[in-house]
């Protein structure tokens, strides 16, 4: 029995531009959303329909989690669906879901698709990836991820002909399609200036020696006591050492904690995952195992103990927390690394690109201006003049009249620009923001009610 599942009206509108942009003539398409944002049900939807059309299709996911995850919205779907995966038997149905282990071993089984989905596409210029899709030249290919770069900042261009932009974050949250968040950090990061990189990130070994010492790891078990005492947590981890380490300290405070890595088998996995979720255990730590994909919306607090050069990975991160959830009223990003700072807060502007991120614009030129609160650690907007948690000043009365003076002469540089474009390229810049479009009704003299208007248009009033 087919079960239908209604679509947000942001989701109906990525659907109608992925296939528009298929009809138009591409033959790869990037769809980019962000996390929490519902992309499974979205290239499921769009599986639906294809295979209603007779076509054939293929998923292909890089973990077991997510294989099995996307095999259940399917079924909530009411689509048949084989999977390709250990533990579960060979099927003829047209549409097949596969993790990217399994599948590379048979391509020779695997080859006659007309859609290939690939969740989680910034790892699809890897070398196994790349002989999947040159396995299916007939197929037309849909990536899907939040962060359109690999994680040492090659973009995806040699993939992908085109991408389709999803909302942003900060409209998400707006929305309540995603949790407001506060982002916390402790007076001290660890010192990384002796740390090298590699393949565009910082050197693990060499991180592991900083960041497995006993006095990081009781900082980081004090700032959750102080910051999300209590709360559902996620601990991003250097490598495996660091990451039991750091259970064990959690569990030596009295905090119900458990360390979850690619070893640790399935249905072991499944179990810890679920009681994170009822709070039977408060704290899973892991090191990358579930920055991408795992969806448990009851995660309250994020606690960044790995550094990172990569956007991508810190997004990824962060976004496990933001999911709406019963009894969430507000994500927790506990920053112990430096992170925010270094990439910016989650729901800052970012502007992606399918061509690769030049290194030097890796990190967001405008994070370090950033303002901590002495008083409570809150991480604040770089126009902060008191912080929005506890209300402590943040600046010097001159540091605020030269904010008030920067903010009054950005508004004036932005009515300008908008002045200069055309409504089609006003319309594009403002989006379904409705703070764009006032600004954009300010510059060119509109009517009041046009900005309702406007976004009745497009579906989101």
């Amino acid at each position: 029995m087919t079960m239908k599942i209604a679509l947000r009206p942001y989701q109906v509108d990525m659907l109608d531009k992925v296939r528009a942009r298929y009809l138009s003539g591409a033959s790869s398409v990037c769809l980019v959303s962000p996390t929490g944002s519902g992309k499974t049900v979205m290239f499921c939807s769009i599986v639906d329909g294809a295979k209603r059309k007779g076509s054939r299709c293929l998923i292909v996911a890089h973990r077991a989690e997510i294989v099995e995850q996307t095999s259940n919205a399917l079924v909530d779907l009411g689509v048949p669906h084989g999977v390709v995966a250990p533990g579960y038997p060979s099927t003829p149905e047209p549409v097949q879901v596969a993790s990217v282990q399994s599948l590379v071993r048979r391509l020779d089984q695997h080859n006659h698709y007309d859609l290939v989905v690939i969740d989680e596409t910034h790892h699809a210029v890897a070398g196994t990836w790349r002989r999947i899709i040159e396995a299916v030249p007939q197929a037309k290919i849909l990536g899907v991820t939040a962060t359109p770069e690999r994680l040492d900042g090659r973009g995806l261009g040699d993939i992908f002909d085109t991408m389709v932009m999803g909302p942003t974050t900060a409209q998400l949250i707006k929305d309540a399609y995603l949790a407001p968040y506060a982002a916390f950090a402790p007076t001290e990061v660890p010192d990384l200036s002796r740390i090298g990189s590699r393949a565009g990130d910082f050197a693990v070994d060499q991180l592991s020696s900083v960041m497995a010492r006993p006095v990081v790891i009781g900082s980081a078990v004090a700032s959750y006591e102080r910051f999300a005492i209590g709360k559902r947590a996620v601990a991003f981890c250097v490598d495996r050492a660091h990451s039991m380490a750091l259970a064990q300290r959690f569990t030596e405070n009295g905090h119900q904690a458990v360390h979850l890595d690619g070893g640790t088998p399935p249905d072991e996995r499944r179990r810890i995952i679920k009681a994170l979720a009822t709070g039977e255990i408060k704290v899973v730590t892991n090191c990358g195992l579930i920055s991408e994909g795992v969806d448990v919306p009851a995660v309250e607090a994020v606690l960044l103990a790995r550094p990172t050069q990569s956007e991508a990975m810190y997004l990824q991160q962060v976004g496990r927390a933001l999911r709406i959830s019963p009894g969430k009223d507000c994500a927790l990003v506990l920053d112990l690394v430096g992170n925010v700072g270094r990439h910016g807060l989650p729901d800052a502007d970012r502007e992606w690109s399918l061509e690769a991120k030049p290194r030097n614009q890796r990190e967001r030129g405008d994070a370090p201006r950033l303002r901590r609160c002495k008083q409570c650690g809150k991480i604040n907007r770089p126009h902060a003049i008191s912080c929005t948690s506890c209300g402590a000043a943040l600046v010097t009365p001159l540091e605020r009249r030269e904010i008030e003076a920067e903010l009054a002469r950005i508004d004036r540089e932005r009515i300008e620009q908008i002045k200069s474009m055309d409504y089609t390229d006003a319309m594009a810049w403002a989006g379904a923001s409705e703070e764009r479009l006032r600004q954009v009704a300010l510059a060119r003299n509109y009517k009041v009610g046009w900005v309702q208007y406007r976004l009745r248009e497009l579906g989101v009033a």
